[in-house]
């Protein structure tokens, strides 16, 4: 394990919210497993879904994120990581990046090859930064929206939530949103504008 030297209980911050920098002064400072474990809760489903979107199977997905965790591991761990540089988001991009080329190029001809006709493969057609680049954007922030979700989900009244969630996720009617929770078309409102500036408060926190 990456962190067995004096490991202590700590209540888990999975359901708290924590910000990168949290996570990454995390890793800095303690030596507790829970860091880690942490830390790869957060990223290492963005790497497999994006390794999923560029043509991998599900266990070379997470064949490949794993080894991009680790890399990023040993790479924080020598100091190599500057944030004042850039985002976290683009340093883990440019990883698992070279870790899915590697992955491929390891893998027979025929296993590429999407197009019989053409001899085109699927990773032919993504090669290009740009569209590896707003592919990985896209789960990066999907991820970040689905803890801010959980994050406003704790924080407000269940009431207010399912209000905004069913008005401004799921498209009801705000009549349909008023009768299900007694609530009035201000209210409703209300809620919804509440909610996405803790949302927008909450995202740029995270990042």
């Amino acid at each position: 394990m990456l962190f067995a030297e004096n490991k202590r209980h700590r209540s888990s911050k999975v359901t708290q919210w924590v910000t990168t920098t949290q996570l990454l002064e995390d890793l800095k400072t303690t030596r507790d497993e829970s860091a880690w474990t942490e830390f790869c809760s957060h990223f290492q489903p963005v790497v497999i879904q994006f390794a999923r979107k560029l043509g991998l199977s599900n266990v070379e997905a997470e064949d490949a994120a794993q080894e991009a965790m680790a890399t990023f591991f040993k790479a924080f761990r020598e100091g190599k990581y500057d944030p004042d540089k850039g985002r976290l988001s683009n340093w883990l991009f440019g990883i698992a990046k070279r870790v899915i080329l590697n992955l491929r190029g390891r893998q027979p001809l025929e296993q590429l090859i999407a197009d019989k006709a053409t001899g085109t493969s699927f990773w032919d057609m993504v090669q290009d930064d740009k569209t590896l680049g707003r592919t990985w954007e896209l789960e990066w922030q999907q991820m970040v929206l689905k803890r801010c979700m959980e994050q406003v989900r704790r924080e407000f009244d269940p009431k207010v939530f399912g209000a905004f969630r069913h008005y401004a996720i799921d498209q009801f009617t705000v009549e349909e949103v008023c009768q299900r929770f007694d609530m009035s078309r201000n209210a409703v409102y209300i809620a919804k504008s509440r909610v996405l500036s803790r949302l927008r408060e909450l995202r740029q926190r995270f990042e």
